[in-house]
Order: structure tokens, then sequence, then C-alpha cells
């Protein structure tokens, strides 16, 4: 009963296609070259051919698959903590604990991230004398399952870190050839999602799948919902390949470092846009493109965060609004990585608690950003929304503020005659005025402006409220806050009270 948008992107963009056999309720969009509409109430697989139409009789270039199920692994890109950017080896029972109760003493639960991921180090020396997994007991003295059960009570769920290789990055014992064991003992303990790593193990891409479909096939017999976070770092496009073992969010970068510009492989914001921006036609709902952990809030105090930067380490705010917009554009998943045992400032809880770009991020359509293309040092995103609307962005690189126009015959997901109501993402306001053809706005340097634009008469407007979708607030369709008792589900159409559908 959902929205559904399919990309068809060829080679050779030139080539004429269309789309045949598909299943009621979808159709194919010439123009856009998108399989569009609205998916079967009936939950199964249902299938459709995509056709050159060069020739006198159409000729199928690819089968596709549209599965349609109540409960996916992954409808949504995760959100959380990670521990590697700043804890490393000192990750422990009590820093799990300061985190899990911070994440929710700030909002951050009620704003989405309900995830902390413990990375590498968590290890004894050796295994137990079965072969299964052992937690450091001096870092863990309550053992690893009453620290899951922790997080758990606090309404959190719990990731866990190993690797498809003997020894993992850091040098502990890695999961190869124990991935049933490994898999059954993270279930018994409670574990909600595998970080699974690739240091240590064969280049080439056979290799990678294997290794890979082998944990994912133990996670799915190990009697827990386990999601599988594929680390493979996008050397081996995993993107083409990923779901195939059972993994529903793969890295598509090397680490991401706490700067704006990278050096000899460390990745920066501008890396992060280069390796991400062509990636869009790789992603959807249930298998998503992670951009790593964001660097919001560590200020150049990290650790392995701070190595390979040739600007920093640490960003400017901008600059950090900048990847936290573009990790939303981009679908991916938002993994805070600085020290949340510590105080949070009150302008870096803005950034990660903006609810109008933790909306776009939530999306139900799962959209990644498509790349419309670059303009000297801006470059531009459009993503299209579940409800509708269309989000789109302007990142400025460059090292001045400039004027940047959106000109909406660019952006091909938009009606050139149509009129808009822009809400401007960063500043969480609407423009008092509807806009048409396009409009201009300033971005200053390493800044991104987010716009989502509301064609003028489609019905409801989208509301302004967190992922968790806690907002008791009544928005008109001008977007403007609407007067009077709030009641959730309720929104104002025409001057009346109405429930969302």
């Amino acid at each position: 009963g959902k929205r559904v948008l399919h990309k068809i992107v060829t080679s050779d963009p030139t080539l004429n296609i269309s789309v045949i056999d598909l299943p009621e309720g979808l159709t194919w969009n010439a123009k856009r070259r998108v399989v569009e509409g609205t998916a079967p109430e009936a939950e199964g697989d249902y299938h459709y051919n995509i056709v050159s139409t060069e020739g006198k009789e159409p000729q199928v270039l690819g089968k596709a698959t549209l599965t349609v199920k109540k409960n996916l692994p992954l409808a949504k890109p995760m959100m959380g903590w990670i521990s590697w950017n700043v804890v490393q080896d000192k990750i422990s029972t009590q820093v799990v604990k300061t985190v899990a109760d911070n994440m929710v003493k700030l909002g951050l639960r009620d704003a989405g991230y309900n995830f902390i991921i413990i990375d590498d180090l968590w290890h004894a020396p050796q295994r137990n004398s079965d072969g299964t997994p052992k937690e450091d007991p001096a870092k863990f003295p309550i053992g690893m399952g009453a620290t899951v059960k922790y997080v758990h009570d606090q309404g959190l769920k719990f990731g866990i870190y190993s690797d498809a290789a003997p020894k993992t990055c850091a040098g502990a014992y890695g999961s190869y050839g124990y991935e049933n064991i490994d898999a059954k003992q993270y279930a018994k303990w409670g574990v909600d999602l595998l970080k699974y790593d690739y240091c240590g193990a064969p280049g080439d891409a056979v290799s990678a799948q294997q290794r890979y479909k082998a944990m994912g096939d133990a996670l799915k017999a190990s009697g827990r919902d386990i999601l599988f976070y594929m680390c493979e770092w996008g050397v081996r496009e995993p993107w083409k390949w990923g779901s195939t073992t059972g993994a529903t969010t793969w890295r598509a970068t090397y680490d991401t470092r706490d700067c704006w510009q990278g050096k000899s492989g460390g990745i920066g914001v501008t890396q992060s846009i280069a390796a991400m921006k062509d990636l869009w036609a790789y992603s959807g709902v249930n298998r998503f493109n992670d951009a790593d952990m964001m660097c919001v809030g560590i200020h150049g105090k990290g650790k392995s965060s701070s190595a390979l930067c040739a600007t920093g380490p640490g960003m400017t705010q901008d600059e950090y609004r900048t990847q936290f917009a573009l990790w939303c554009m981009w679908s991916s998943p938002l993994t805070l990585s600085f020290d949340l045992t510590k105080p949070l400032s009150a302008d870096d809880k803005a950034i990660i608690t903006n609810a109008d770009l933790i909306a776009i991020d939530q999306d139900a359509m799962g959209q990644q950003a498509e790349f419309v293309g670059q303009e000297g040092n801006i470059y531009y995103f459009m993503k299209d929304l579940e409800n509708g609307d269309v989000a789109i962005s302007a990142t400025k690189v460059g090292s001045t503020q400039q004027q940047v126009k959106f000109d909406f015959s660019k952006f091909s997901a938009l009606n050139i005659k149509g009129r808009y109501l822009a809400r401007d993402c960063q500043a969480q306001k609407t423009l008092e005025n509807e806009v048409e053809t396009g409009f201009t706005t300033t971005v200053r340097s390493h800044a991104t402006a987010v716009f989502r634009l509301t064609l003028k008469g489609t019905g409801i407007a989208q509301a302004r409220t967190s992922a968790s979708a806690q907002s008791n607030t009544l928005y008109d369709l001008s977007g403007r806050h609407a007067n009077g008792a709030a009641s959730h589900g309720v929104y104002i159409r025409d001057g009346k009270r109405v429930a969302l559908p």
C-alpha cells in the first residue's frame, strides 16, 4: 500500500526503453524513466521486465523483482551511535551504560537514534574453550548479556562488531570459520545488529561475497533477527551484490575522517561527495549505501577520526551541518560517533536532532538523492519523498559565499509549471511566498541548503515531525503552525481538521 518509485538507469542514456508486465497499481513514466505507483496490498514477490524498444520487437534487458512485506529487516536507514572514533579500545560496560543513559536524557532516542554499536576490541584475548566468543572480563565485568539487557531496558538496541577473517582490524579474533558459533552467541546475548568488517580477508569480490554470505546465512539461522551491516569500504562495489549476502546496508567508502578534506585515502566531506554522488541508482528500501559514521560533534578530539586529514582535524559548524544534511539526502544510516559520555553543546544537538532533515533521511520510500549536477563549486541533489514532496539541496564546496539558483527545469521530479511551498530544512521554517519555476538563496562557504518542496494543492502537507513520529503539532498547507489544541494524527486542510490518511 506504500508508494513505489523505481528509477531505471541505463549505461547508454540514449537507449529507448520501456517496462512491461507491471503488477496492478504500478505504471511506467517514460519521461522520468521510472516505475511508480502503489505497492500491492498482498505480501509476496512481483516481477516485471525492462525492455529495449529500439527494434521492431521489444528485447528484454533485465528482470525486476518487487518484494512486498509488512516487516522488512531495515525499511528505513538505521540511526544510532558507534564507539570507534572516540572510544576505540576503551569500550566497556560503563561506557555503554553512560551512552545509553545520555541518549535517553538528551532526547536522542526520541529523535530516532536507537542503536548503540560497540566496535572493535570488546573481545577477551581468546575465545572460550568451546570456541564461543568471549567478552573482555575487565571491560565487561557484568558480562555481554547483562550489558545488552541494560541497553534494551532503556528502549534501545545493541550492535556488536566482528570481521570476515581470523583477526579483526585491530587484531582481536575474527569470525572466519566461526560464523555459526558466533551468530548463535550473539543471539544468546540479545544482539540486534552485527557490523562485519573485512580486514585481513582476500581482496577479490568473489571471496568477499562468499565470506559475507556465510555470516549472513549464520545470522538467519541464529534464532534471532539480527541486522547484517556489511563493512567492506566500497572497494568491491557492494551496492551491486550486498543484498545477496543477507545484508541490508553496506559501507560505500573508506573510513570517514573529522575534516572537510582528507588526504592519502582519508575521507573528508569532499571525498564523501565524490564517492556517494553516483550511487543513487543502487540504493533503496532494505538496501542502503552507508557513508560511514558521522563526525558531527567530535571537534578534532577523536582518535582514528583525526588521521589522514588535509584540513582540521575538526570542522566548522557549517561543515558539520553539511555532513549531516548530505547523509540525510543520501538515505545513509545516521550513526553518531562523538563522545556521548561528555556534555553535548546546544548547537551540536540542534544539528543532529533537526527533525526536518531526519524526516528526509527516514522517508518511507528510501530513495538516495539523485545527483543532479555540478555548477562550478556547487553540487545539486534531488530526492523524491513518499508523500509526493521533493527535497532539493545545494552544497557549496568553494571558499566563498554564493547566490545559488534552484532552477526547477533541472530537477526532473518537479513540475516546471507548478507552484510550491518551500520549507528551508536547515532553518526549519517555511518561506512566506510560494515559488514557481525556481528561486534563489544564499549558500555560505562549505554549507548546504536543503529545501522540501510541496506542490500547492496536492492534499495534506507533510508535518514537521521527529523520525519517531511523536509530534502532536498541527500544520496547515502553507506549513505555518496552526493555532489551537493539538491532536496526534490530525492536520488542517482547507481550514478544516482532517485525519491523516
